[in-house]
C-alpha cells in the first residue's frame, strides 16, 4: 500500500511539474512547410527503371498533387480523376523501363486538358530526347506546310518554305503524330494541340538521330531529305526591332520570360516614339513574367489599366469536417500605374496566334482592356496561370496549374483562347510567295 501511495505521489508531482506552453505559430508554420519539401531540378540523374513502389509512388504523386492544387477541374466536368488513377495503376506497374513508365505519367496527365499541367521525364533523358531540325511547321488547309528554317546552312537551308511535309521516316504524318506525339501531349485547347504539334514537337527526337522528311514541293514534285536532329537554342534576345514602309514599327516579343525584355524594351524606345504607328507581334511568344509584359503596356498607355483577374483557391480541411465547402475563393484585381516618363501615343496593333500563351495571354487581355488598338490574326493558345513544379521517382518533374485568371471584365479565356479583333490566317500561297498576311492586315489598318 505505502509503495501505491508512493508511486501516486510521485505521478502527481511530474503531472504538476509540466509548465503549459504558448502556442508558436512561427514553429508551427515552419514545421508544416517542411512536409512539401522544395522542388529541385537534377540533370545529372540517370536511372534505367524504377521499382513497383517508386512506380506506384509517382503515379499517386501526380494524382494528389492534381487532386489538391489544380485550378482547372470545372473546366474537364466528364474527368473522374479518382476512377482514372485507379485504371493507370496497372499500366504503370506494367511499365518495363523508365522512359516507358514516363510516357504512362504523361498520359495520365494529359486526361487534366491543361498546358501548365505536365509531368517531364528526369531532365538526363529530357534533353537527349528533345533533339529536334531547325524547322517550323504549321497546319494549313488541312497540310503540314514548313513555314520557317530556323538555320541558314546546309543541308537545312536546300528546304523551302511552303513546302508540304508528307512523310516522316516513311510513315505518314498524320499516322506519325499518332502513333508518336498525340498520346502524351499536354495542352489546353484545339488550337494549342495543334501549334505544339506543329511548331515544337513533330522533329524531336534522340540527339544526333537522323531523320527522312518527304516533301511535296511548290511544282508538286515528291522530294525526299534525310537531317539530323540537334539540340536546338533558341536566340538569346527576346526582342528585335525594325521600322517598315510608311515609318510603321514593328516589334516582335518572343518571350517575357526575364526582365530583359523590358530592358530590350526601353532601350529601343527612343526608336519606336519616333514611328508613326507600333505593330507588336506576340504570335511566338510562349510566356514568361506577366509583370514584364505589364512594363511595356505602361509605356502605351497614360493612366493606369486593369490587368487579368487572378482566381486563387484555398482549401480548408476544417470545413470539410463540418460538412461545409472546403474550398474558398479568392479573386485578385489589380490595376497597373505607368510610372516611367515615357508614352507612345500613335497607333498600335497587336498580332496573336495559338503559340501566345501564358503571359503573353496576359499582355493581350490588358491591352485588350485598355482599348488602346486592335488586335489580328488568330486565337490565342487559352492557356495561363502558376505551375507549382514536384519532383517525382528517378529525377522526373510534374507540374499542376494552380491558379486561373480570366480578363479584366471577367470574360473566360483559359480553355478558349483570346479572341481577335480582326481573324486572319496565313496561306500556303502567302508563304511561298514570302509574305505575311497577318501583319499585312495591320499594316493595311493602321495606314
Amino acid at each position: 500500500m505505502k509503495r501505491l501511495l508512493f508511486a501516486a505521489t510521485l505521478m502527481f508531482s511530474c503531472y504538476t511539474g509540466i509548465s503549459q506552453q504558448i502556442f508558436d505559430s512561427t514553429h508551427y508554420n515552419q514545421f508544416n512547410n517542411v512536409l512539401y519539401g522544395t522542388f529541385r531540378f537534377d540533370t545529372s540523374l540517370r536511372v534505367k527503371d524504377l521499382s513497383m513502389e517508386e512506380k506506384l509512388e509517382g503515379l499517386s504523386k501526380v494524382w494528389y498533387e492534381a487532386k489538391f492544387n489544380f485550378a482547372n477541374f470545372d473546366l474537364v466536368p466528364s474527368l473522374n480523376w479518382d476512377s482514372m488513377y485507379r485504371s493507370f495503376i496497372p499500366k504503370v506497374l506494367a511499365t518495363r523501363e523508365i522512359r516507358e513508365y514516363y510516357g504512362v505519367l504523361k498520359q495520365f496527365n494529359q486526361h487534366l486538358r491543361d498546358g501548365h499541367s505536365r509531368v517531364m521525364e528526369p531532365p538526363a533523358y529530357f534533353f537527349e530526347y528533345n533533339a529536334v531540325v531547325p524547322f517550323r511547321f504549321a497546319w494549313i488547309d488541312n497540310q503540314v506546310v514548313l513555314t520557317e528554317i530556323l538555320e541558314n546552312k546546309a543541308p537545312y537551308n536546300t528546304a523551302k518554305p511552303g513546302w508540304i511535309l508528307e512523310k516522316i521516316d516513311g510513315i505518314p504524318v498524320t499516322e506519325y503524330i499518332q502513333k508518336n506525339i498525340s498520346p502524351v501531349l499536354h495542352f489546353s485547347t484545339a488550337q494549342d494541340s495543334i501549334a505544339r504539334i506543329y511548331t515544337y514537337e513533330l522533329t524531336k527526337g534522340k540527339t544526333g538521330s537522323a531523320v527522312q522528311f518527304e516533301f511535296r514541293t511548290e511544282k508538286n514534285q515528291s522530294l525526299t531529305k534525310s537531317y539530323h536532329r540537334q539540340r536546338w537554342t533558341m536566340n538569346n534576345n527576346p526582342v528585335s526591332f525594325k521600322i517598315l514602309d510608311g515609318n510603321i514599327g514593328y516589334l516582335q516579343i518572343d518571350n517575357f520570360a526575364s526582365e530583359r525584355t523590358v530592358q530590350m524594351f526601353d532601350s529601343l524606345f527612343s526608336q519606336i516614339s519616333q514611328t508613326k504607328a507600333l505593330i507588336i507581334d506576340l504570335r511566338m511568344n510562349g510566356g514568361g513574367s506577366s509583370n514584364n509584359g505589364h512594363e511595356i503596356i505602361g509605356c502605351l498607355v497614360d493612366k493606369p489599366f486593369l490587368t487579368n483577374i487572378s482566381i486563387l483557391r484555398s482549401y480548408r480541411p476544417s470545413n470539410r469536417a463540418w460538412n461545409d465547402n472546403p474550398i474558398q475563393l479568392n479573386l485578385e484585381r489589380s490595376d497597373w500605374k505607368p510610372y516611367k516618363n515615357k508614352t507612345y501615343t500613335r497607333p498600335v496593333a497587336v498580332l496573336t496566334g495559338p503559340s501566345t500563351y501564358s503571359a503573353a495571354e496576359d499582355f493581350t487581355g490588358a491591352f485588350k482592356g485598355t482599348g488602346r488598338g486592335k488586335i489580328y490574326g488568330e486565337a490565342t493558345g487559352g492557356s495561363t496561370g502558376q505551375p507549382l513544379g514536384y519532383n517525382l521517382p528517378g529525377g522526373g518533374i510534374g507540374f499542376v496549374c494552380t491558379k486561373r485568371d480570366v480578363m479584366p471584365n471577367g470574360e473566360e479565356f483559359v480553355g478558349k483562347g483570346i479572341r481577335p479583333d480582326i481573324t486572319v490566317r496565313r496561306s500556303i500561297a502567302g508563304i511561298r510567295q514570302g509574305r505575311d498576311e497577318v501583319l499585312e492586315a495591320a499594316i493595311k489598318n493602321l495606314r
